[in-house]
C-alpha cells in the first residue's frame, strides 16, 4: 500500500478524475451557482435603495431569497426569484445569467448596522450566499456597531490556510479578531450565521499583508487534530465596539484516507461478474462519506478500462475471460489527499472434458469397438462439457488414423477403404482459450481383419466364440470330477452279518 501521495499524487488524481475517461458517472458539469452582487461593501445608505446583480448557472434557481439582518436579529426578508431577467452575456460555458433587482427603504431599518443576505438554491439543492455589508444613520447620529464577513473560506482546510474576511464599520475598514472551536455547544449556535461572542474563548488578532487591506490570518490548521471545528472571527472598530461575531463550520484534514480491496484472488472463468468491493476505504476521522473512487483494472483483452465517482465504491469484473489482472484503487478525500492499493487477480480458464459417442454408444479414451457392416456411422461430442461461458463455443474436431478430416458436433464417419487392420478415431475438443481434451478409441468392421477383436490364428473366430469353447471345456471337466466323485463314494465295503 502507497500512503500519503501528497499534493502530486493528489493533482494526478484529480486530473484523471475530470479527464474524458473518469466522468462515467456525470459526464454533464453542474457547477454550484454563483451571486454577483453590483454595490460597494460598506454602503452607506440614507433611504432608498436600489440592489442589483447577476445570478450564473445551468438553469434557473428553485428559489432565490434575500434577507436583512440588524446586529444578530433578522429584520426583513422576501423572495426575489420574479425579479430575475435573462442577459445577453454568458459568464462561463454552458452556464446561463439573469439580472435581479431588489429595492429597499431603509427609512424603517435606521439606525442599522446591517447585512443583507441574498441565497440561491439550484435544482441540485447546491447552494450559494452572497452577503452585503450596509450602514443607515438616519435623522439622529448614533455610535454603530461594525460587520464582518468571511471572504471565500473554503469548509475543508488543510495545512496552512489563508483566511480572509472584509470587516467594516460606517468609517471604512476596520481591526478583527478570530478564534477555533470545537465546543458542540457553540457548534449549534453555529447553524446560525450570526451568533454572540462566546465566552471561554481566546481571540487572536487578525493583521492585514498590505496596509488599508481587509484583515486575514494564515491559519495553521495542522496544529490541531482531524475533525469538525466552529471559525469564529468579529471585527474590532477603534473605539472598542465589536461586531456580532460570524461563525462557520469547517472541516480539517490532515490526514490521508486509507484505501481497501476486498475481493477473490484466485477464480475460474465463469460466465457472469466478480466483484470486487472498496467500501471498506476509510478516512481517519471522515469515514468514508466525501471520499472518490478510482479503479483502474489492467491485464482484460479491451485494455485498460477506468471507472471513477464517489459512488463507486464497488467494481465489476467479466470473469469470462481468463487471464492475470491488476486492479487498482486510489481514494481522494475533500482535502486533496489521496491513497492507493493495488489488488492481483488470476482467472483460470477450465479446460473442456471430451466425451465421445459412436451410433449413441459413450466410449472412453483407449475402448475398442467393433461396428457392424454399413456405409457410415454417427459420431457425436455433444456430451463435452466446459465451463458455461465457453461450452457454446467448443470446436470438435474428428481425426481418422492421426488425420484431422471434419469438424463439428454431430458428424458421419464413411466406412474405411481399408479394412485389411484395425482404425483409430480422435476427438479433440478445443475451446475458445485453446485449452484442449482428447479421446481416441480402436474401431473396425465386424467380420474383416479391421475389428480389433479379429484373430487369424482362430481362423476368423472372433474372440466371443473362442471365450463360448473355453466355457465348454471348463463345463465338460467339471462334470467328469462330479461322476468321478460319486463312484467313489458306491465302491465302499459292504457290511457282512453274522450268523
Amino acid at each position: 500500500m502507497v500512503k500519503g501521495l501528497g499534493r502530486l499524487g493528489s493533482a494526478l488524481c484529480m486530473l484523471i478524475l475530470l479527464s474524458p475517461l473518469g466522468m462515467s458517472e456525470n459526464p454533464t458539469a453542474d457547477d454550484a451557482p454563483q451571486i454577483i452582487i453590483d454595490q460597494n461593501q460598506g454602503l452607506f445608505v440614507n433611504s432608498n435603495l436600489n440592489i442589483s446583480g447577476t445570478y450564473i448557472d445551468e438553469d434557473l434557481p428553485l428559489s432565490l431569497t434575500w434577507k436583512i439582518f440588524n446586529g444578530l436579529d433578522l429584520i426583513d426578508e422576501g423572495d426575489m426569484i420574479d425579479s430575475l431577467t435573462e442577459t445577453v452575456d454568458s459568464h462561463e460555458s454552458n452556464r446561463d445569467s439573469w439580472g435581479y433587482s431588489l429595492d429597499l427603504n431603509f427609512s424603517s431599518y435606521v439606525p442599522c448596522s446591517c447585512l443583507l443576505e441574498i441565497r440561491a438554491v439550484d435544482v441540485n439543492n447546491q447552494i450559494y450566499v452572497a452577503q452585503l455589508i450596509l450602514f443607515s444613520q438616519g435623522e439622529e447620529l448614533s455610535q454603530l456597531a461594525p460587520r464582518i464577513i468571511f471572504d471565500n473560506t473554503p469548509e475543508q482546510l488543510t495545512g496552512t490556510v489563508a483566511i480572509h474576511t472584509i470587516a467594516m464599520d460606517d468609517y471604512g475598514l476596520t481591526g478583527a479578531e478570530w478564534t477555533v472551536s470545537n465546543s458542540s455547544e457553540i457548534a449549534m449556535s453555529c447553524i446560525q450565521s450570526w451568533i454572540e461572542s462566546p465566552e471561554s474563548v481566546q481571540w487572536y488578532n487578525m493583521t492585514s499583508l498590505i496596509p488599508d487591506a481587509n484583515p486575514m490570518w494564515s491559519f495553521d490548521t495542522t496544529a490541531y487534530d482531524d475533525g469538525e471545528y466552529s471559525l469564529i472571527v468579529r471585527a474590532v472598530s477603534d473605539d472598542g465596539l465589536t461586531s456580532p461575531c460570524a461563525c462557520m463550520t469547517v472541516g480539517i484534514d490532515n490526514h490521508p484516507p486509507t484505501a481497501r480491496i476486498d475481493g477473490p484472488t484466485e477464480m475460474n472463468e465463469t460466465t457472469g461478474m466478480i466483484q470486487f468491493d472498496g467500501s471498506g476505504s476509510s478516512d481517519q476521522y471522515w469515514g468514508r462519506e466525501g471520499l472518490v473512487f478510482l479503479w483502474v483494472l489492467d491485464g482484460g483483452p479491451e485494455g485498460q478500462i477506468i471507472e471513477s465517482g464517489g459512488d463507486y465504491r464497488t467494481i465489476e469484473v467479466d470473469a469470462a475471460q481468463s487471464g492475470h489482472y491488476t486492479l487498482t484503487l486510489t481514494v481522494a478525500d475533500n482535502a486533496g489527499f489521496s491513497d492507493m492499493i493495488s489488488h492481483q487477480f488470476n482467472i483460470t480458464n477450465l479446460a473442456p472434458i471430451a466425451r465421445l459417442s459412436v451410433g449413441g454408444q459413450h466410449l472412453e479414451d483407449g475402448d475398442n469397438i467393433t461396428l457392424v457392416d454399413a456405409p457410415q456411422w454417427l459420431i457425436e461430442c455433444g456430451g463435452s462439457t466446459d465451463s458455461d461461458n465457453d461450452k457454446p463455443g467448443l470446436i470438435c474436431t474428428w481425426y481418422i488414423d492421426g488425420e484431422p478430416l471434419m469438424t463439428g458436433w454431430e458428424r458421419q464417419m464413411q466406412k474405411p477403404d481399408d479394412l485389411s487392420s484395425p482404425h483409430t478415431l480422435m476427438l479433440e475438443v478445443a475451446d475458445s482459450d485453446g485449452a484442449t481434451d482428447t479421446i481416441t478409441v480402436t474401431f473396425g468392421v465386424q467380420g474383416t481383419h479391421s475389428d480389433p477383436m479379429y484373430n487369424d490364428e482362430l481362423g476368423g473366430v472372433g474372440l466371443w466364440a473362442l471365450m463360448i469353447i473355453i466355457a465348454g471345456i471348463l463345463v465338460s471337466i467339471s462334470l467328469v470330477i462330479i461322476l468321478i466323485r460319486l463312484y467313489s463314494n458306491h465302491s465302499s465295503t459292504i457290511p457282512k452279518w453274522k450268523g
